[in-house]
């Protein structure tokens, strides 16, 4: 756990009041409120979806026919636009400043983006009483940066929904490359390539279920694709991948 960091934040949080990263102004409900109502509502939230490979339109984020071969998501949900200054700074604050409070936003705009889902197109994601299952980070990583994103973030969405949330379905067994590094499809699908696991004490519990993966951020979709094909090859029946934007 990166403790000199959480030290650091926690006194600067007792020296200088917190401030919404949106507009500046000071916090005065609470003071790990990092954005206020008003910025958060500004942030906008996908109306339309994409196939995860070949990112054509289309209903539900459903993968479509030509991509089904090259890929074992069955659906790719985004939340919102990485272009979106303010997401994008709550985004890289949680992961490169260790600030964990900011899962909270991200949190919220993933429960205001499923509940217009519901409201919309009658599209609840939830019916089915899937398991949420955050996209792992190697151990190293996580105890330096203290915490998995995808983990808080999957924990709030858990609780908001009564669903069941578990990060030890899915484990990561090598340190790859971040794949915001790779430029080329061959390079990430190449640097992903068998660095998840399910443990055997976990197989029994996935047989014939619905997995919600979460993760932050999806660029080409090869973390989630080798996600849900090593999920699916221990019994799991659908994988949907939820994450806050694409980048």
């Amino acid at each position: 756990m990166n403790y000199p960091q959480q030290i650091a934040n926690l006194i600067l949080d007792i020296i200088f009041p917190i401030r919404c990263i949106g507009c500046g102004r000071f916090s005065a409900k609470n003071k790990h409120d990092y954005v206020c109502k008003t910025c958060f509502v500004s942030i906008p939230i996908n109306r339309s979806s994409e196939c995860i490979g070949c990112k054509k339109r289309i209903f539900g984020g459903n993968t479509c026919f030509r991509c089904k071969k090259d890929f074992q998501i069955d659906q790719l949900l985004i939340v919102s636009d990485y272009k979106n200054r303010l997401l994008e700074k709550i985004i890289k604050s949680l992961k490169y400043r260790f600030i964990r409070e900011m899962a909270h936003p991200l949190g919220a705009l993933i429960k205001k983006y499923v509940s217009r889902l519901a409201k919309d197109r009658k599209f609840n994601i939830f019916a089915s009483n899937p398991l949420i299952v955050p996209i792992p980070l190697h151990y190293r990583r996580s105890n330096y940066r203290g915490f998995n994103q995808a983990e808080l973030i999957a924990q709030i969405i858990a609780e908001a929904t009564l669903n069941k949330s578990n990060a030890d379905y899915l484990l990561r067994t090598k340190k790859a490359k971040s794949q915001v590094d790779m430029e080329s499809k061959e390079e990430r699908l190449k640097n992903i390539k068998d660095v998840f696991k399910v443990p055997s004490t976990a197989s029994k519990q996935l047989s014939d279920k619905t997995i919600i993966l979460i993760d932050d951020i999806c660029t080409s979709g090869a973390t989630l694709n080798e996600a849900a094909k090593v999920l699916k090859e221990n019994g799991v029946k659908k994988v949907i991948g939820l994450v806050v934007a694409r980048g």
